[in-house]
């Protein structure tokens, strides 16, 4: 197309590309470093971390099972390349990492590192925790045991309370979020991806007024209107999971 006036950087020409009720006519450019595909780490190093394989996936990142000379067998979790240069996403991913750095708890998954590596992939890299699921385990031993669920129970309500303690509201619990081994019978708390900082102000927010985040199933009425919820919303989410 026409020379649009940007030069040794990849230009991303717009044109005549029609998206419904929009029109968007011009070009848009910006600097632009190709990072890595996911589906290309197994088998590379990124920032010092041996990735090994493939263990799970979600809407914003890809977790990873890899090793490191010092921190040893961790999960890696990085970044979605198309969320890469989202402002938003970023600043939640970084955040996470933020969060779980500040709460240090048995029964949490410690934060061990995060970053953005030489390739420009942003990485979490956490504690790697045995067991399964504790959605997955109770759907296959189900019902449990009473004095298994009171144990299971005692200790996501210990994680929760010292993030609590940090004033740091987690937001999103429910059982997938929840790894239970059943050789040690020990519980650890995943993924402070949506939590948020009671003591953050108004502007530093992430998710707008009005917006939902959350699971359906597990979240708190009150959380349904948009608005910043409070340690309640943690307890009813933990009233959910028992149930």
């Amino acid at each position: 197309g026409q020379d649009s006036g940007c030069h040794d950087v990849h230009c991303y020409h717009l044109g005549q590309w029609k998206v419904p009720q929009l029109y968007l006519a011009g070009v848009a450019c910006r600097r632009y470093v190709r990072p890595v595909a996911i589906e290309t780490l197994v088998g590379t190093t990124l920032a010092g971390y041996t990735v090994r394989g493939k263990v799970g996936e979600g809407g914003t990142s890809t977790v990873f099972r890899a090793d490191h000379p010092k921190h040893g067998t961790v999960a890696l979790k990085v970044l979605r390349e198309k969320l890469q240069h989202d402002k938003t996403a970023v600043q939640r991913f970084l955040r996470e990492a933020q969060f779980g750095a500040r709460v240090e708890h048995p029964n949490i998954v410690r934060t061990l590192d995060y970053g953005q590596s030489e390739n420009e992939r942003y990485y979490l890299a956490i504690e790697w925790a045995g067991g399964e699921i504790l959605d997955k385990y109770a759907d296959k031993n189900g019902p449990l045991p009473s004095r298994d669920v009171a144990a299971i129970l005692s200790q996501i309500c210990s994680a929760v309370q010292a993030a609590h303690d940090e004033g740091i509201v987690h937001r999103d619990l429910k059982p997938e979020n929840v790894m239970y081994d059943p050789a040690t019978k020990q519980v650890k708390l995943l993924d402070f991806g949506i939590a948020a900082d009671t003591d953050a102000a108004p502007d530093q927010r992430l998710t707008r007024a009005g917006f939902f985040v959350g699971t359906l199933m597990y979240v708190a009425p009150e959380a349904l209107s948009g608005e910043l919820v409070g340690p309640a919303a943690d307890q009813y989410s933990l009233a959910t999971i028992a149930y």
